[in-house]
């Protein structure tokens, strides 16, 4: 599952794009600077894999990752094809989440799209009716392919109303997508108020210059303002929580401890598909505990084990974020 990232130009997408995913996707103070889109693989850094690296006595960590999706700026009329809307649009119809990235800072060097009347507020407003007025033209297309449709019929309705729909079989809705807004703001500056349940205040520009510190300089600055840290963290884990997702852990060949993402509620056989294919095709059962049950431990697997705390389970067991997984299987 990906997370699409859309805005109007020159809000810093794909600066953040490039903060997530650690690329070097082109971004510059024009528009459309993005014609195609980028997509790339952020790694969620969990501090429990650190741990357990020490715990295990291993030399690599696995972390866990998302899909991102950066597409070119959503300016008015994009629904219409302003600026190669439609296909920008297009481009994250098969997200399964969205991020909205506002602009709240001043640039003499980055241009406002519509400099005279740019409020974060409105920019969020302006870029939402876009969504809107497209995921209303696939509405109506599929009225007329089904003009007995109950759900495309009230969907339309809905939409018309500026009232987000349920989401359709297919996924295609972009209003029915969960939604993270970014506000891109100055440090130190007031920050806007949104109606909105996941609003992220974070200052891109400042998170690229951290960046671009040495390695002991970032480190000193980060000990000293722990909070910066969290700017991309925090987008990380609340995409992870729009995904409704779960990390489940595995000490692989006592060589590497590694983070899987997994739907929540999906079965420890399932899991077992994530490590690798041989080991659901030839599944038996799964050893597991979890992570803050080795923390009550006091990080000693052997305690844990003495108490009898380390559990066998079946292919049904749901696994649960933190659990670390040692899949039982014969041969495939």
């Amino acid at each position: 599952m990906n997370c699409g990232i859309i805005g109007l130009p020159n809000v810093g997408k794909s600066a953040l794009f490039n903060l997530l995913t650690e690329n070097n996707a082109r971004s510059s103070n024009y528009p459309y600077c993005t014609v195609e889109p980028n997509t790339g693989i952020a790694y969620l850094t969990d501090k429990r894999l650190d741990k357990l690296k020490e715990v295990f006595d291993v030399q690599k960590i696995g972390y866990p990752y998302m899909d991102f999706i950066d597409v070119a700026g959503l300016p008015p009329g994009a629904s219409k094809g302003e600026g190669l809307g439609n296909q920008f649009l297009s481009n994250i119809r098969d997200a399964y989440c969205l991020l909205q990235v506002v602009r709240d800072f001043n640039s003499p060097d980055v241009s406002r799209f519509e400099p005279s009347s740019s409020t974060p507020v409105r920019d969020f407003e302006l870029v939402d009716a876009e969504l809107f007025l497209a995921d209303l033209q696939i509405a109506e297309r599929r009225i007329e392919d089904n003009h007995q449709s109950d759900y495309w019929n009230k969907t339309r309705s809905r939409l018309m109303r500026q009232e987000r729909p349920e989401q359709d079989r297919d996924g295609v809705l972009l209003t029915a997508k969960p939604m993270i807004v970014v506000v891109n703001i100055t440090t130190g500056s007031e920050k806007p108020e949104f109606d909105r349940e996941k609003v992220i205040y974070t200052d891109i520009k400042f998170l690229e210059e951290l960046k671009a510190m040495e390695p002991a300089e970032r480190e000193e600055f980060k000990d000293m303002n722990s909070s910066w840290e969290s700017g991309i963290d925090e987008i990380m884990f609340k995409v992870k929580d729009m995904l409704d997702m779960v990390t489940f852990f595995t000490v692989e060949g006592g060589r590497e401890v590694k983070g899987h993402n997994i739907k929540r509620g999906k079965s420890v056989y399932e899991a077992a598909g994530k490590i690798h294919s041989d080991m659901q095709k030839s599944f038996v059962k799964a050893e597991v505990y979890n992570y803050k049950q080795l923390k009550e431990a006091g990080y000693m697997p052997r305690k844990l084990r003495e108490s009898g705390k380390i559990r066998m389970e079946g292919r049904d067991y749901k696994v649960k974020d933190g659990d670390i997984v040692k899949v039982m299987f014969g041969s495939p």
